[in-house]
């Protein structure tokens, strides 16, 4: 991890950093050169299936009325399906996944948290205990989980409740209608970098049909506590996660006179494959700090959906899953096995800032996991194509992410674009030049981002009495006209208006509860002007999390048909917590009228205990995080 010190000594000089990048809007060639031929097909070759159910071979299909093609935003389209329940408990506990020992927050007493697995369609129900004993309140964020209708559902601590405090459990239940893959993750602080966190698996139609299928969880992983390492990113340069995990496993090279190295707990991840069978993997990048490069050697494969979105299929050998992000691929077993039968799978972490070559060889081992074809092995692969991989560290291209059920966007009518402008902002005073403050932290918007949890957004429209203004900080951008698209420019290359605020050329995933949103344009090192841009109208390609890159632009758009208060957020773990969020705050009239008088008296019964438990935790002296 050689090559981190010298990333994080370029952005020590972030100010100066505009002076390196050069202007590069076109994909690059690496990036061009990785992509295979997209699989020829059409709605026509689906014809046949419209009427069946889902099997390996038909994987379009559902239940014999709904297929890839069936509106999952209209919930009277949506499957009835089961009620599935789920009980969790949040504990401390010292684990060792890469063969070394650390002390994090666990889920049912392990890491990745177990699976919410269900049926499109399906109500969820999950009970989370909060046995942490170390003061820290938790809520539970089903990560891309639209939330039709149960915005109070979302799990977002400040925003749609207080805390879960300790000793106290909740009771999250919402509705599928959506199918694909995902995680959920603690959204208290940063306790999803501590370890809470598992997979979301909601099973559906497939664009491309498959026999089997696994999940794989990729992540960077830190040795330390994420809370302790908060002060690191405002006061210093930023947190590197000192390892990697793939499904919670992999073999961090400690030295044994280390106490806390324990060798013969790290291992890698394995699955198994069958000559001929094809396999759908899930790919969900739960990362804090890094964008993941991932590729299998000796095999191409086909990609089926971004996020919970399906998409044309596409062929490709190599993929970036920024954080956040989910990919299904569908991997043919068709590797030449006559000299070996085991092959390595490969991640690595992608640099900053973006569009740089790949890690080096020598400064990451992209080695996390093997595929094995014979179930009896227990050998390590014998080759390594630990240097074939050259692609650069961008977002999967757009033109690639099709969604296979067609949307439009209408043109934007003249000035309707508004603009947000993420930067990095001197702190405690953002006053101060930047060169001369003492810490930094982000805004997204007007204003680093800080809520109580003790008086969330619910709290401040009136579910407990009167509702009162918001203190700026909550940074709430309203959005009160029904079924209206709206739409944003996420600037980051722009001439501060302030000495305090400096725009950093390094990419921001950024996350949005609640939409999908059409990405209309994303553009790296250039600057947007009115006009100047060509959008991305027909069919644009759609999820809810993407990059937006340093140096350059994101264009977004989406209909205002979901009430509620809405988080959006850089999914950079550290950035999130030191201010980089804000909040739509949509159909405001309708947010508190989804909720039962049972449930409101919950919400409230649940601020007066947070409100108690908190009032005597030591943590409120001390330097806080943005509480998202």
């Amino acid at each position: 991890m050689r090559i981190h010190n010298a990333l994080w000594g370029l952005l020590a000089g972030a100010v100066s950093i505009n002076a390196l990048l050069h202007a590069d809007n076109e994909p690059s060639a690496a990036v061009a050169g990785n992509l295979l031929a997209r699989t020829n097909h059409d709605d026509t070759d689906y014809e046949h299936s419209r009427s069946c159910h889902n099997s390996p071979k038909h994987r379009a299909c559902w239940d014999g009325h709904r297929n890839l093609w069936t509106d999952y935003e209209d919930m009277s389209k949506v499957p009835r399906g089961k009620v599935r329940k789920f009980e969790f408990t949040i504990t401390n506990g010292y684990i060792a996944p890469d063969g070394y020992n650390v002390s994090k927050m666990l889920v049912n007493g392990q890491y990745p948290g177990p699976p919410i697995e269900g049926d499109w369609g399906d109500t969820f129900e999950i009970i989370v205990h909060n046995k942490l004993n170390n003061g820290n309140g938790t809520a539970l964020h089903f990560h891309g989980v639209q939330q039709l209708g149960t915005n109070h559902m979302d799990g977002a601590s400040g925003i749609t409740q207080c805390p879960i405090p300790p000793g106290e459990s909740m009771k999250y239940r919402w509705r599928a209608n959506q199918y694909g893959s995902s995680w959920y993750h603690s959204h208290f602080s940063l306790q999803y970098t501590d370890g809470v966190l598992g997979p979301i698996i909601i099973h559906g139609p497939t664009s491309v049909n498959y026999d089997e299928e696994y999940t794989l969880l990729l992540s960077d992983w830190f040795h330390e506590s994420a809370f302790t390492m908060f002060y690191a990113e405002v006061f210093g340069a930023p947190p590197i996660p000192e390892s990697k995990l793939l499904n919670g496993k992999w073999k961090f090279p400690c030295s044994t006179t280390d106490p806390r190295c324990l060798p013969s707990k790290g291992g890698f991840s394995g699955i198994k494959f069958k000559k001929g069978k094809k396999y759908k993997l899930r790919l969900i990048n739960t990362s804090t700090t890094f964008l993941q490069t991932f590729w299998i050697d000796g095999h191409n494969f086909t990609v089926a959906a971004a996020d919970f979105v399906p998409i044309e299929p596409y062929k490709t050998n190599v993929i970036n899953i920024a954080i956040g992000q989910r990919y299904d691929i569908i991997v043919e077993a068709n590797a030449d096995t006559s000299k070996q039968t085991d092959f390595w799978i490969n991640m690595k972490n992608c640099l900053i800032p973006p569009g740089t070559p790949p890690v080096e060889c020598s400064a990451e081992d992209g080695r996390t996991g093997i595929v094995r074809y014979d179930s009896s092995s227990k050998m390590d692969p014998p080759t390594i194509s630990n240097c074939a991989n050259n692609k650069v560290c961008q977002e999967e291209p757009l033109a690639s992410i099709r969604p296979i059920l067609k949307k439009n966007v209408p043109a934007p009518p003249a000035s309707v674009l508004q603009d947000l402008f993420p930067s990095w902002d001197s702190w405690p005073n953002n006053s101060v030049p930047f060169e001369q403050s003492l810490g930094h932290k982000w805004n997204m918007a007007n204003e680093t981002f800080f809520v109580d949890w003790a008086k969330p957004t619910y709290t401040y429209l009136g579910l407990e009495g009167q509702r009162k203004p918001f203190p700026e900080s909550y940074q709430p951008i309203y959005l009160n006209e029904k079924d209206k698209w709206v739409y944003f420019v996420i600037n980051a290359n722009f001439t501060p208006t302030r000495s305090g605020k400096a725009p950093i050329p390094i990419d921001h995933p950024i996350h949005m509860h609640g939409h999908d949103f059409a990405v209309l344009a994303q553009a790296t090192h250039q600057q947007y002007t009115e006009g100047s841009v060509k959008l991305s109208l027909e069919n644009p390609a759609r999820r809810d999390t993407a990059v937006l890159p340093g140096g350059g632009f994101l264009i977004i758009a989406f209909e205002t048909k979901n009430p509620g208060a809405w988080l959006m957020h850089c999914h950079l773990a550290f950035h999130s917590s030191s201010g980089f969020s804000l909040q739509f705050i949509e159909r405001e009239s309708e947010i508190l009228q989804q909720l039962s008088g049972h449930q409101a008296k919950t919400y409230h019964k649940q601020c007066e205990d947070w409100r108690k438990a908190w009032e005597t935790n030591p943590a409120r002296e001390g330097l806080r995080d943005s509480g998202a």
